[in-house]
């Protein structure tokens, strides 16, 4: 959202506004969301800047009072420090705030993780995101992209943009190049037509959120999309656009939550109403059943020889022909005989409770139908959010919320312990999503020396430790969790999650970690 084009004109309207103002705070309300409160005149304005890869952006917003409760403090060193200057790197997204104490905030507005980083005499002295892994290095420099005079004539029209000015952006090249037939044109004419796009993002800004959720500065004359909001300031339509794009997000998680419990009832009641459309076997099985029990009480004066097991008697319901029935070889031929009959009781049971329950069950499956085709006329996060607490009853009944349910859908699974929560690894993949999801000041879990499951404790806003006996309850589901489950005790480390990362390409679940203690403690599996 934030292209180099918008963060020309972010740059000049935020540095606008903040520049002379004081640094009050700074806390992160969501994961990879930073606020940055600055004062002026006793007015606060508030800085939003999101480190999520899908959505990289920095704006300024109106004022909210923040919640103070279960957050961290960043930067609490720049508390009272003035604000004397904005600067964007030339030709990069790099946009630096600066202080009078010599110090300047860094925001990296790029790449698969985006961060600010507090700077002092040219070293990262802390971070955002990562401190640990980041501090004392050097902070990333403007890396200007090369712009070719000649393009390349056998590339596509979008590479050959891309050649004559790399910044432009990648996301409005598509429809810039159907709407403008680019693929018809030379190389030459491509080149005049992405100077003159170019020139246009930089003279005769629009400021607006397409229709397709994306941001642009093109006029409807070079980009004929409809609009879903048009702003006079750059600012006020990148907020717009951020908000929208986390709702749709949030939208999107929540229904996709609904929906694939939804669907799993779903599939579950086609399967039970094709084993119940199946009843008329179960009563075929009584009547053979009870057959088989009156064949034998025709015989219950016959004495069977130790360790018979079945019995060839003439089926007069048969014409007389031959019929052999096993027999259990502990049971006199009566006893068979009445064996039968409770076996010929409970498939007739089981043939009228199938015939009972498969109304029922057809009705519950219409009901999932039409709540999944209720969630697909959804459009907003609210309603949602309504019609979920409309249909809460419906969707309990079914299972939803269930702890079997939560811990199906979830990417860990999830205990409590007290007031706190304790996350656990399903696989590689899911102890990667877990650390990385993780806040600094968690408490980080594992199985020493064997491969097993991700631990986290969630802390909160607190930056100690829990207490021992969340921290051994914990410890002691890392054992379960790991190849050291049938010991009878086993070594389990934990630090902090700030102490443990990943090394880049390291496999998934890989980690390192820097600092560490251990528990000896018994493996123990987690009461639901």
């Amino acid at each position: 959202m934030n292209n180099f084009y918008t963060l020309i004109y972010l740059n000049r309207e935020i540095k606008e506004k903040i520049e002379g103002s004081f640094f009050d705070f700074a806390i992160s309300p969501h994961k990879d969301v930073l606020h940055i409160y600055v004062t002026d005149n006793n007015e606060t304005s508030r800085l939003i800047f999101s480190a999520n890869p899908r959505e990289t952006v920095l704006f300024l917003d109106f004022y909210r009072p923040p919640k103070k409760s279960n957050v961290i403090d960043f930067f609490e060193g720049l508390e009272g420090q003035e604000i004397i200057d904005m600067r964007l790197a030339d030709k990069d997204r790099l946009v630096s705030i600066y202080f009078d104490n010599g110090q300047h905030l860094l925001f990296k507005l790029f790449s698969g993780n985006p961060n600010v980083f507090l700077v002092e005499d040219g070293v990262i002295v802390d971070a955002f995101k990562n401190p640990g892994e980041v501090k004392g290095e050097q902070p990333p420099e403007p890396e200007a992209p090369e712009f070719l005079e000649e393009l390349s004539p056998r590339r596509s029209a979008k590479n050959q943009m891309t050649e004559a000015n790399p910044l432009l952006p990648r996301n409005l090249l598509p429809y810039l190049i159907e709407q403008h037939d680019v693929d018809e044109m030379s190389p030459e004419e491509v080149k005049k037509f992405t100077d003159e796009v170019s020139e246009a993002l930089l003279e005769d800004p629009h400021p607006r959120v397409l229709k397709t959720g994306d941001f642009c500065l093109w006029s409807k004359e070079w980009l004929d999309i409809e609009s879903e909001k048009e702003c006079t300031e750059v600012n006020d339509c990148v907020a717009f656009g951020y908000k929208n794009a986390v709702h749709l997000r949030r939208l999107h998680e929540k229904k996709e939550e609904v929906v694939q419990f939804l669907e799993r009832s779903e599939s579950q009641k086609e399967s039970l109403i094709e084993q119940l459309q199946q009843a008329d076997k179960s009563l075929e099985r009584s009547e053979e059943y009870e057959k088989y029990g009156h064949l034998l009480m025709a015989h219950a004066h016959e004495k069977l020889h130790d360790g018979t097991t079945e019995i060839t008697i003439e089926d007069f319901y048969e014409g007389n022909e031959q019929i052999t029935i096993p027999l259990k070889e502990d049971k006199s031929i009566p006893e068979n005989a009445e064996y039968y009959y409770e076996k010929s009781k409970d498939a007739k049971k089981s043939y009228e409770h199938a015939k009972q329950r498969l109304p029922k069950v057809k009705r519950e499956l219409g009901q999932i139908k039409e709540l999944l085709a209720e969630i697909e006329r959804i459009d907003h996060l609210p309603d949602m959010d309504s019609w979920i607490k409309n249909n809460i009853n419906t969707l309990e009944e079914f299972g939803y919320g269930s702890n079997d349910d939560n811990q199906a859908t979830s990417p860990f699974r999830k205990y409590k312990e007290g007031k706190f929560e304790i996350w656990i690894g399903k696989n590689a993949k899911s102890n990667d999503k877990l650390t990385s999801h993780a806040h600094k000041e968690d408490i980080w879990l594992h199985a020493r020396g064997v491969g097993g499951s991700h631990v986290v404790i969630r802390m909160g806003n607190r930056k100690d430790y829990p207490p021992q006996h969340v921290l051994l309850k914990a410890a002691s589901y890392a054992a379960y969790f790991s190849k050291a489950k049938g010991m009878q005790s086993a070594p389990v480390m934990y630090t902090k999650v700030k102490y443990v990362r990943k090394p880049k390409g390291a496999a998934p679940g890989a980690v390192v970690v820097e600092r560490e203690e251990v528990e000896m403690v018994p493996p123990m599996k987690p009461k639901q």
